[in-house]
């Protein structure tokens, strides 16, 4: 093995997916393969959207290593990109997608050779337009998804055609992350995916004006809950199309190149009113965090494993496959080698929020608030049982664990800040020297 193609499509949780047990058949490709992949029961991002997540899973670190870049959302130099790794192992490295929150802008093109994020300045007009601008801006999007079909996205065949445009001259071996952004709202599915299944077609209009109702963040908040089973059904039909798509690419890409390790992962999954909201805010429940993990490719012995795992271990485990040590940059293991049956999620929003996860408990600590849910017995993390006394020693012991990943953070941030310090005098240094 020795190329390597990571899939991240956004927005995708796993129990929407039938190799997760999904009562509709939204991903049958993807099923197929999973029976021939090493497969995650049960894998977990470390964050609950974009902002956390994906600089987390890029470089194996936590998503508050860094609390600056939490609430800015910029790269941080501190953390060492599988990108930039890889290239020092002479790999090709690649990148496109279509996210903006993930653009060259806020320095995701850190350690990439080709880096297309489709966006042409437009993060740095979106945050310098005046409020009359963007009513302007707003209409004129309104106007393109009606009459051209436009989407605020690049769709996922899009995204094809430009991986296979790099790929006719890539040199070997190669590093291409490909991110997909159709599962994202504004959920907007060709109608060939929902008759597939079996579902009613909506008018390009109606789905238009829905997806202008749920990507805004005032108009979401007053959608009916009578109106969520169409939405869902809507994101259903966008996760049949994504798997269309991914069969084309994957096909294509195991014939030229069958030397190459696929992962397929999302950044985080989607809320549907489970507790109260709708898409991917600061939340740590299940819903968010519950993720798809697989790993494919002909040198790959197919397994599922239960043990619960993070986004953390996708960095490591890619390097054990390329038969690479895991580096001193990475705060997770490769999966073979973990040994703790917990993961740690955590988030920003005004104060930290942190979730200790195992395969029976739940802890979300957020400042003063705290939620304990037993999993086995309440998978839907409805019933807080924090202030059962018959579960205060188990809080006790989750707690600590959660206090010292804390401290373990702000030691680590320490360290790397004073590395990024001595980096920068030893630049300066060399640029004196001539």
């Amino acid at each position: 093995m020795k190329n390597v193609v990571l899939i991240t499509v956004d927005c995708l949780r796993a129990d929407h997916m039938g190799c997760y047990g999904y009562h509709r058949k939204t991903t049958p490709f993807i099923d197929s393969i999973a029976e021939r992949s090493l497969f995650f029961e049960n894998a977990f991002a470390n964050g609950p959207n974009t902002r956390h997540s994906v600089p987390s899973f890029l470089t194996s670190t936590y998503p508050l290593l860094f609390l600056d870049e939490a609430k800015a959302g910029r790269f941080h130099e501190g953390r060492k990109s599988m990108a930039e790794l890889l290239k020092e192992h002479g790999y090709s490295t690649a990148a496109i997608h279509s996210n903006p929150y993930i653009s060259k802008f806020y320095g995701y093109d850190r350690g990439f050779d080709y880096f297309n994020d489709f966006l042409l300045g437009q993060v740095e007009d979106e945050i310098e337009r005046s409020k009359i601008s963007k009513i302007l801006h707003e209409a004129a999007k309104g106007i393109k998804a009606v009459f051209m079909h436009k989407l605020p996205h690049e769709d996922g065949e899009r995204i094809n055609e430009e991986a296979i445009k790099w790929l006719e001259n890539a040199n070997e071996p190669f590093f291409l992350w490909l991110h997909y952004m159709d599962v994202h709202m504004p959920y907007v599915p060709p109608n060939r995916f929902l008759e597939e299944l079996g579902l009613r077609k909506y008018s390009h209009i109606r789905k238009i004006w829905m997806g202008k109702k749920i990507d805004d963040v005032e108009m979401r908040e007053k959608i009916r809950d009578e109106e969520v089973p169409d939405y869902i059904n809507l994101y259903d039909g966008c996760i049949r199309y994504t798997d269309w798509v991914l069969q084309s690419l994957i096909r294509k890409i195991e014939k030229n190149f069958p030397e190459t390790l696929f992962v397929i992962t999302a950044d985080h999954g989607e809320e549907f009113r489970e507790h109260g909201g709708l898409g991917h805010e600061e939340k740590l429940y299940d819903e968010l965090l519950h993720i798809p993990l697989i790993f494919y490719g002909k040198d790959v012995e197919s397994s599922r494993m239960e043990k619960p795992v993070s986004l953390l271990n996708i960095v490591p485990t890619i390097f054990h496959f390329l038969g690479l040590q895991r580096n001193e940059w990475m705060q997770g293991k490769n999966v073979f080698e973990v040994t703790e049956e917990y993961i740690i999620a955590e988030a920003w929003k005004g104060e930290r929020i942190t979730a200790y996860r195992d395969s029976e408990w739940k802890l979300i600590i957020s400042g003063d608030k705290k939620e304990l849910y037993n999993l086995r017995d309440d998978p839907k993390e409805q019933q807080n049982l924090y202030e059962r006394e018959e579960h205060k020693e188990k809080c006790r012991e989750f707690e600590k664990i959660i206090n010292n990943h804390v401290e373990m953070l702000e030691e680590e941030r320490k360290r790397r800040m004073t590395w990024l310090q001595k980096e920068k005098i030893r630049k300066a240094m060399r640029r004196m020297r001539g």
